[in-house]
């Protein structure tokens, strides 16, 4: 266990402040910076992403980076032109590196160049952790930068959707974009989005036509015989078919953290808009902490279904989160062992913090047999590196909390968890939590099964939320009397009868 990097804050200010002496000033003439990042250990160019606001907060236009949301993205250096001022920034390189934010001065006619060594406080792929984002959208060559900076290795680039296939008519020459070394964009990732929710696919060899279809027809799961081995992810737990995709055996993942579900909008038709309405008006945490919820009563109801993230970046509006699925990879790395161990369970996701827990030397996604009614107790190795500040920590067993503490707690235990306890099957995971206000920012482990007797956990009443959830997406199907309506409503009598008879095999509350 990496003591040092127990709830670490790391943070770096600087004060930056140019004076230089010019014969003349010009009223209105600008100031030259020009600002160059390397790898401390390394010495090589480093990609980082910096946000320079003025005296009011308001963001500065850097010309020469890639400008998201107020935010520059650049590889090694990046030259700014800026008007006499005093200026706040903030720079990033990923959740490895210390960030640094300060302000400096500058008046007109300065020319001033700096060079900033940045150190990893952890090399995650060290220990065999590589990073994904399973939602990404833009330009390539836009993308390829905002891997960099954000320090992905692995990212689903999604070129199709519902409105546009732009391969069509073309030739396909290259199913992944490789640059920086080791780093991987897949570029046939595509998006199919309508009244039942929204999935992504991952590892396609050619777009799926979705394009011009009814939001009501046909289901998602209609190009279920074309997938062969894609990956197909559930882009929230809030999606309205998500039981019927389960049912269907249509899914990989589902993504549970990302910006995109604390944006995510319920019509009063939703399955879940009851649910929706409890959630308080201001609180900016509740649309994450019931996906998690949702996803809970998913592993509760016997489905183990591999967590991811992704930021959702568009076009108009892209996010310089660093929502990401951290995916563990035995041996050498490549893209192809990253998606299988993505499937295997062996993942934990982030917004911020690094987490990584390990039982009886194995990775989150393990399975471990008992025998019924023999007591287990299970012992969690934990290491985790953050810049930000904890909350406190939990462990969640079969969906209900086992254990939460806080920092000083936790110190005081010098990071060792009490043993977490089965006699039957079940589940359990880790998460802690920021102090962030403005969202959810957490880190949450993949869960760990036990299974006695052969058997998974099923409980009753998880299995039956789904049974009704089906009932009421079914109550709203929107479509005329006919063939196609009766085919979608089929499908959610099949899902409503397979959650039924999962309900029947339950061994659990």
């Amino acid at each position: 266990m990496h003591l040092s990097h127990i709830f670490t804050t790391v943070r770096v200010l600087l004060l930056l402040s140019f004076v230089l002496v010019a014969p003349a000033i010009v009223q209105g003439a600008y100031a030259e910076y020009e600002l160059r990042v390397v790898d401390a250990q390394t010495q090589l160019p480093c990609s980082a992403k910096i946000r320079i606001t003025n005296s009011r907060d308001l963001p500065q236009r850097i010309d020469g980076g890639l400008m998201i949301d107020g935010t520059a993205y650049f590889t090694g250096s990046l030259k700014m032109k800026l008007r006499p001022g005093q200026y706040g920034f903030r720079l990033d390189a990923g959740p490895e590196y210390p960030f640094m934010e300060g302000h400096f001065i500058l008046q007109s006619g300065d020319t001033d160049s700096r060079t900033i060594e940045l150190k990893r406080f952890i090399d995650m792929k060290k220990e065999g952790w590589y990073p994904g984002n399973l939602a990404l959208s833009g330009r390539t060559n836009d993308l390829e930068t905002i891997m960099l900076a954000d320090d992905l290795v692995l990212g689903n680039h999604i070129t199709w959707n519902n409105q546009i296939n732009p391969w069509a008519g073309k030739p396909i020459t290259t199913l992944r974009d490789e640059f920086g070394a080791f780093r991987s964009l897949w570029e046939m990732g595509g998006e199919d989005n309508r009244a039942g929710g929204k999935v992504w696919f991952a590892r396609l060899n050619e777009p799926l036509p979705v394009q011009r279809l009814q939001p009501e027809y046909p289901a998602a799961t209609f190009f279920q015989g074309d997938l062969g081995s894609a990956h197909v992810t559930a882009a929230s737990p809030l999606e309205p078919d998500l039981p019927l995709w389960i049912a269907r055996d249509f899914l990989d993942s589902v993504c549970i953290l990302g910006p995109e579900i604390e944006a995510y909008q319920f019509g009063p038709k939703h399955p879940l808009a009851e649910k929706a309405a409890e959630i308080r008006k201001g609180d900016v945490t509740g649309k994450a902490r019931l996906a998690l919820d949702i996803y809970y009563k998913l592993l509760e109801s016997g489905i183990r279904m591999p967590p991811v993230a992704a930021n959702g970046t568009d076009e108009e509006d892209r996010s310089s989160r660093l929502d990401r699925v951290y995916a563990q990879v035995d041996g050498d790395y490549s893209p192809v062992a990253w998606w299988d161990a993505v499937d295997a369970g062996k993942v934990f996701v982030t917004n911020g913090p690094l987490l990584r827990a390990t039982v009886e030397g194995y990775p989150p996604g393990h399975v471990f047999p008992i025998n019924i009614g023999e007591k287990h107790e299970f012992q969690i190795g934990l290491s985790l590196a953050t810049r930000q500040t904890i909350a406190y920590l939990e462990v969640i067993k079969n969906g209900e909390k086992d254990l939460e503490i806080s920092l000083d707690e936790y110190k005081d235990r010098r990071g060792i968890l009490p043993p977490v306890t089965f006699t039957d099957s079940g589940w359990f995971l880790v998460r802690v939590v920021t102090q962030e206000a403005d969202y959810y920012q957490y880190a949450t482990t993949a869960p760990f099964y036990v299974e006695a007797n052969g058997q998974p956990r099923i409980s009753k009443s998880a299995a039956e939320f789904f049974r009704d959830w089906v009932f009421r997406r079914a109550m709203n199907i929107d479509l005329p009397d006919g063939p196609q309506r009766n085919e979608i409503i089929d499908l959610q009598r099949d899902a409503r009868d397979f959650w039924q008879k999962r309900a029947k095999m339950a061994n659990a509350p």
